[in-house]
């Protein structure tokens, strides 16, 4: 009987349990309420599971909603929590204006709004990165499989790269411009810059930080911890150097890219950042007692924020994922601020058709450091100036240059300039110049000088300018000018339909400087193909025959290699980046470097180089897309049409009267390549093909010989400077012009 009172007892509080907290006004039960809490996160499935609600009470107009861990990885503001509440009082009550509390784990939400979403940003005061000691490493690196007995990637190799080489590109971007602002960046991989050879039989740079830190001579006790599983100690290696580093860490960030499949061409998977609010020992404090889930939850919402508005501009559709506190160990053992960072899916195409341009990649790594600065510095923080890209130097030696405005940071304007100077081949000297965009050189006869310009302000220093270049066989006599052209940079081109998609074959980026992300070509096209393994990569695999070589693309030096041939043919000169380029009949050539620039000449280039032609002027112009040049214009000029692209698979090139040339056609370590050289015909009286695509027979250069009998148009349909033997083809192009 007593047992049946208890019973009954229970049955009854349950009973008025459930009237009480779930009143009959509700408008919404446990399970709607979930998923309307999911669509408000705005988080696909893919990327984080739905919210699921344990538990609503209500009492009168106070709800309590306790829910699992997704919502902790939302980036709460103060307003979007309002808005929340409101909406969850709206769809328990009826109205607007119950008192509502949410817990996401036992974690009320209230107290994930991290000190940038509610604007208490710190006033700071420097406004660089002096002193300041980084920790900063790419994702992950060839390892030593045991059980396989062979050195394998720890990542898919697809759409043309693999992540344990695509994340460095990023990070010597990030490296730079942390160290253009002062500060001192510690690497537990080999950089970029490091050219010596490791067992696998590729550069250092290609391997895990486990052999790295293992050749410097660190405690094996940070490298040797799994008893021969190389991948673990690779993973594990990187933390614990943070924490036995001798210099004091301000902060600790391992970039990634994950591996994540939206499942469609259009869908971007966007980035996440996680952290971690515990040690391995549970400790919830840091080395300088700070609180590791609010330090951490700050310096990761810096980092997303300012990557997501960033990235936002050159793709509106870019996502914000999750802000997340997970147990990994990159984030999880450092003892100082840390935070892994997974700027995008490399398995998703729609991400990768951003990612495999090197524009997109400076965005990123420019959003990183600018991240890291406001973290560090507040409200102090000045950010570095973009590069300067107009540059002329004339007969007088007068340098002068324009700087770059960045609109997504007006206050990042110059401030003063560091001009940099070299002789010949010597070392280069540097002047300061603090008012003004020129200065006045010194040009001595017989002697060549190339120049670049570097802008800075409190906040560092940019990346370098393209160089021009100027030489004086004596001071008077007949000059050349180089026109530089060439500054573009771009990713390769997508095609897709409903059975296959990717990259078009023999299409490729055309990289800022020297590359390591590209390692071959794709080879399986078929979207059905699965992922199986990273060996089996399915759709978007490719090729790894590259893989360790470095791709030489837009060296932006382009004046200095054409002046240092025109010196060897003792010709004076000048030149100026095109903005900059005044063309007029004082010279008696004009060499127009276009190389792999994708637009055509800006009309006032085009109405300057008519007017020279027209006044009996030289020009020699080079480039593999004539085809974005209008055909008005290139006929009445240079009296040749576009006919054909991609015009040679073999690339050698036959010089009528003269010899062959082969040009590189795919990605290489020596020296620029076009895969899309374009074949030319002669247009009238006086024009006349110049040279031949040797597999095609079709034309590859048009020249021009006027009435008079003077020869005044040299046009070539692929860039000079993809020639294996540019020299011997650019003198023969120059003697070709000039002869009487």
């Amino acid at each position: 009987m007593r047992i049946s009172k208890t019973i009954s007892k229970y049955v009854v509080l349950a009973f008025l349990s459930s009237v009480l907290c779930t009143p009959a006004y509700a408008t919404i039960g446990m399970q709607e309420l979930g998923d309307s809490l999911t669509a408000f996160t705005g988080f696909s499935r893919v990327w984080s599971p739905p919210v699921r609600v344990k538990n609503l009470r209500v009492n009168g107009q106070n709800i309590t909603v306790r829910t699992n861990t997704t919502l902790h990885d939302v980036r709460w503001t103060p307003q979007n929590i309002k808005d929340l509440k409101q909406q969850v009082s709206r769809w328990v009550l009826g109205h607007p204006n119950g008192k509502v509390t949410i817990y996401t784990g036992k974690t009320d939400i209230d107290e994930l709004v991290t000190d940038l979403a509610k604007g208490t940003i710190p006033a700071g005061e420097q406004k660089d990165l002096t002193e300041r000691n980084i920790a900063l490493w790419p994702s992950h690196g060839l390892y030593y499989n045991a059980d396989r007995g062979e050195w394998i990637w720890q990542r898919a190799t697809l759409w043309t790269t693999v992540e344990d080489l695509y994340s460095q590109e990023y990070v010597k971007l990030i490296r730079r411009m942390l160290e253009n602002a002062g500060a001192t960046v510690h690497m537990p991989r080999a950089g970029l810059e490091n050219q010596e050879t490791g067992a696998s039989g590729l550069p250092r740079w290609a391997e895990g930080a486990r052999y790295w830190l293992k050749d410097k001579g660190v405690d094996p006790a940070i490298w040797d911890l799994y008893e021969g599983n190389e991948y673990k100690d690779d993973m594990k290696c990187r933390p614990l150097w943070v924490n036995e580093l001798g210099a004091p860490m301000d902060l600790c960030l391992a970039f990634h890219t994950d591996g994540q499949d939206s499942g469609d061409d259009s869908t971007i998977i966007g980035t996440l950042v996680i952290y971690t609010s515990r040690d391995d020992d549970g400790n919830r404090v840091l080395r300088d007692g700070r609180n590791r889930e609010k330090t951490n939850r700050n310096f990761a919402d810096y980092i997303q924020t300012q990557v997501t508005k960033d990235l936002k501009t050159l793709a509106p559709e870019w996502t914000r994922r999750q802000l997340k506190e997970a147990n990994y160990c990159e984030s999880r053992v450092p003892v100082v601020p840390s935070i892994i960072l997974e700027l995008l899916s490399h398995k998703n195409m729609a991400d990768m058709r951003y990612g495999l341009d090197p524009k997109f990649r400076f965005a990123a790594a420019r959003a990183v450091y600018k991240g890291i600065l406001r973290y560090l510095n507040g409200k102090s923080a000045v950010v570095q100036p973009l590069p300067v890209e107009q540059l002329a130097i004339d007969a007088k030696g007068l340098l002068r240059w324009q700087p770059k405005e960045d609109p997504l940071e007006p206050e990042a304007a110059p401030t003063y300039y560091m001009v940099y100077i070299q002789q010949n081949e010597g070392e280069w000297d540097v002047q300061q110049v603090n008012k003004g965009c020129q200065l006045q050189t010194s040009l001595q006869p017989g002697v060549r000088y190339n120049y670049y310009v570097v802008a800075g302000n409190d906040g560092g220093l940019s990346f370098p300018s393209p160089m021009v270049s100027a030489y004086l066989n004596s001071e008077s006599g007949p000059k050349a000018l180089i026109v530089d052209a060439f500054d573009d940079v771009y990713g390769v081109e997508w095609f897709a339909d409903s059975t296959y998609a990717g990259i078009v074959p023999g299409s490729y980026a055309c990289e800022d400087g020297f590359s390591c992300a590209y390692i071959g070509a794709q080879w399986d096209y078929r979207r059905a193909n699965e992922w199986i393994n990273d060996d089996n990569c399915g759709w978007g695999s490719c090729y790894r025959d590259h893989a360790g070589q470095m791709t030489v693309g837009n060296t932006h030096n382009w004046s200095a290699i054409h002046g240092k041939a025109l010196q060897a043919l003792k010709l004076s000169y000048v030149s100026a980046t095109e903005g900059f380029a005044q063309i007029d009949s004082t010279y008696a050539l004009v060499d127009v470097v276009c190389g792999r620039q994708r637009q055509p000449l800006a009309d006032p280039t085009r109405a300057q180089l008519a007017s020279y032609i027209r006044q009996g002027g030289k020009v020699l112009m080079s480039s593999d897309h004539l085809s974005a040049v209008d055909p008005a214009w290139l006929r009445a000029n240079f009296h040749a049409s576009y006919y054909a692209k991609q015009a040679t698979r073999s690339g050698r090139i036959g010089i009528l009267g003269h010899r062959s040339y082969q040009l590189f056609t795919e990605p290489n370590e020596e020296q620029l390549f076009t895969c899309t050289s374009e074949g030319l015909n002669p247009e009238g009286t006086g024009a006349k093909r110049t040279a031949l695509y040797m597999d095609m027979r079709c034309g590859a250069a048009v020249g021009y010989t006027n009435a008079q009998g003077e020869r005044t148009t040299l046009l070539y349909g692929f860039p000079l400077e993809a020639v294996r033997n540019f020299e011997s083809i650019y003198k023969h192009s120059i003697e070709w012009l000039l002869a009487k």
